[in-house]
């Protein structure tokens, strides 16, 4: 059986995880592989951790992300790069959905969005 009509069910969904928050309101950092970072991040991560969307952790919810890194930057990268799965579908895809990035690169992606979220943190709370 194929579904032909399965990309037109998938729209909303994808609409849902766009982001209109300017690129200018992320933190920048000096540091290149941060850079590397943010890049991957804002093409492919921010669709859904800007706002939370469909069960990821805003980057700015600091609470959620104090949970995981409970776990240890390890296994956020595992998370990350294997994607989490429900048993019924993944709640994360593998590499948010984009084969083609490496693990340095999702590795980096994690890197931005935690330094991201410290940033975002301590400027809440000033």
């Amino acid at each position: 059986m194929r579904l032909r009509h399965t990309p037109l069910l998938l729209l909303p969904l994808l609409a849902a995880c766009g982001g209109e928050q300017p690129r200018d309101t992320m933190p920048s950092f000096d540091d290149p592989d941060l850079t590397q970072g943010k890049n991957t991040w804002m093409q492919v991560c921010r669709n859904c951790h800007l706002n939370g969307v469909a069960g990821a952790p805003a980057v700015s919810d600091a609470a959620a992300w104090q949970q995981r890194m409970a776990k240890g930057r390890q296994a956020l990268y595992d998370s990350a790069i294997n994607g989490i799965s429900t048993g019924e579908g993944w709640s994360m895809p593998p590499r948010g959905g984009v084969e083609r990035l490496t693990d340095v690169e999702v590795r980096r992606a994690v890197d931005y969005m935690l330094a991201a979220q410290a940033t975002l943190a301590e400027q809440e709370s000033n």
